[in-house]
């Protein structure tokens, strides 16, 4: 490969690719229900990885086809194309990348903030060394532990609770397989992928989670899962992977009764892109590259939808057409802040395979995510105000029935009218004035003997006169406004007196 340190060389496609990216809207096909503040729309990142040509490739007399400079590449046949970074697949070149674009990644998920890291490109052209899942080469996954929990200790002396729980799955001809499990057991249930709003979308149903508390924990669920993976030889790759496998942390973080966060950070080593008559393979191997191809076909149709200005509009990506685009859907065009390798070869014997690379890496490139922070649903604060606002509903529903009563209870005094009212006062009005003067009734009177048994003195009875007048006045004060002193029997008055 031929490096350039100069400055950039221009190009018709890489104007292209500048204003399509600099012009493209904020897209936002998925959205967790979970989410609280919105951070804001984040381009996929690309980083193009064009490695040195390796032992078979110059064996076979292969020539560098491409040149490139800090954020170029230009094929041999004239076609450029720009990324956030170019880099040769070196330690120390991949440390610096590391650090620039993926560790804000990884200490943003303590803070609720999904990431992603995927490599992408043909078999044999660096993807399981860039993401160090496979062999000792550290890759971006151990550098992902020690970030983590460099911050989850940071985290905790400022008296931040924080977990973190590991998953690691395949998928292999299109369905999904526990790495974490052996696959002769019977016992384990079957891995399936669920989508739930309060679980933060798209999650794995079944899938072996282990919590991990330190770099060597994460590192063990590494190795055992790689143990397991799908990989055969072929004619590009000693040991070609041949699953897409994905390892997930999910972290959440709780200071106090706040709400607590949480996020997801995917680590994937996408398999190999090529078409499967470049490895010459049959049989098993030719149906499981048909599987890988048809995986990737939809994760291209995906990638162009949320790309595609008038596809866009509709809305519609299909990331249902295979379980990987189903898994990446937050990734590529959701809540997640991502960085994908784009990992090519530079042999002019892989020429048409690196152009599609190239092409492909170029159009998630133009993808904008919708970041937000995740927050948990249910802490003891929102339990102790959702405690407040039954309460508080419960007093309004008491309330409501208290209206209700004396809305009747009004009904129903309104209805007694003067005509009716004024004949009681003026009857309970001449009673009075009779006890009072004479100290029996000046009519006949139907009340129980004063000598018998059941005998009612007459102190009872002329306080229940009074009160009867009392009520009675009262409910002419409904309908009528009352009558002043003078206005009113002389009875009345002494027996409004008497009363006060």
């Amino acid at each position: 490969m031929s490096r350039s340190r100069s400055a950039t060389i221009r190009g018709t496609n890489d104007d292209d690719e500048r204003s399509q990216r600099s012009s493209s809207p904020t897209t936002s096909h998925r959205s967790s229900s979970t989410a609280g503040f919105v951070v804001g729309a984040d381009c996929v990142k690309v980083i193009a990885v064009v490695r040195p040509l390796i032992a078979r490739e110059i064996e076979a007399n292969a020539s560098e086809a491409l040149t490139s400079s800090d954020d170029s590449v230009l094929t041999k046949s004239g076609r450029q194309f720009t990324y956030d970074g170019v880099v040769t697949g070196s330690e120390d070149e991949l440390r610096e990348t590391y650090d620039a674009n993926v560790r804000d990644i990884v200490e943003g998920t303590l803070r609720g903030l999904n990431g992603s890291v995927m490599a992408y490109g043909q078999t044999g052209s660096g993807k399981t060394h860039t993401m160090g899942m496979g062999g000792d080469n550290p890759g971006m996954a151990r550098r992902v532990f020690e970030t983590l929990f460099e911050a989850v200790a940071t985290a905790r002396v400022r008296d931040t609770e924080v977990k973190v729980v590991s998953s690691f799955i395949e998928i292999y001809k299109d369905n999904i397989r526990d790495l974490l499990v052996d696959a002769g057991d019977e016992l384990t249930p079957p891995v399936t992928i669920r989508e739930n709003a309060t679980e933060g979308g798209v999650y794995l149903n079944g899938a072996r989670m282990i919590e991990v508390n330190n770099v060597g924990a994460c590192v063990s669920v590494l190795n055992e899962g790689i143990l397991r993976r799908a990989t055969a030889e072929s004619t590009m790759n000693v040991r070609s992977s041949r699953s897409h496998a994905i390892l997930t942390l999910n972290v959440k973080c709780k200071v106090g009764d706040a709400k607590a966060t949480f996020a997801k950070l995917h680590l994937v080593d996408l398999a190999g892109s090529e078409r499967v008559t470049l490895n010459e393979n049959r049989g098993q191997r030719f149906q499981e590259g048909v599987q890988i191809n048809m995986g990737l076909l939809a994760l291209s149709n995906c990638i162009s939808a949320l790309t595609d200005v008038n596809r866009r509009e509709w809305g519609h990506v299909p990331y249902r057409d295979s379980k990987l685009t189903r898994l990446m859907q937050d990734s590529l065009g959701g809540n997640s802040r991502t960085v994908m390798f784009a990992c090519v070869s530079p042999a002019d014997i892989n020429a048409d395979e690196t152009l599609n690379t190239l092409k492909y890496a170029s159009r998630a490139r133009n993808i904008r995510n919708r970041v937000v922070m995740n927050f948990e649903k249910s802490t003891a604060m929102e339990l102790k105000l959702k405690r407040q606002l039954d309460e508080a509903n419960e007093r309004i529903a008491q309330l409501e029935c208290l209206v209700n009563v004396l809305h009747e209870e009004n009904l129903a005094l309104k209805s007694r009218t003067p005509e009716r009212v004024e004949p009681e006062v003026a009857e309970f009005s001449r009673l009075s004035v009779s006890i009072e003067d004479t100290g029996t009734p000046r009519t006949p009177m139907h009340t129980p003997s004063l000598d018998g048994p059941n005998s009612t003195p007459l102190s009872e009875l002329l306080m229940s006169c009074k009160r009867a007048r009392q009520r009675a006045e009262i409910l002419l004060s409904a309908k009528s406004p009352l009558k002043s002193p003078q206005s009113m029997p002389r009875g009345s008055v002494d027996f409004i007196e008497s009363v006060n």
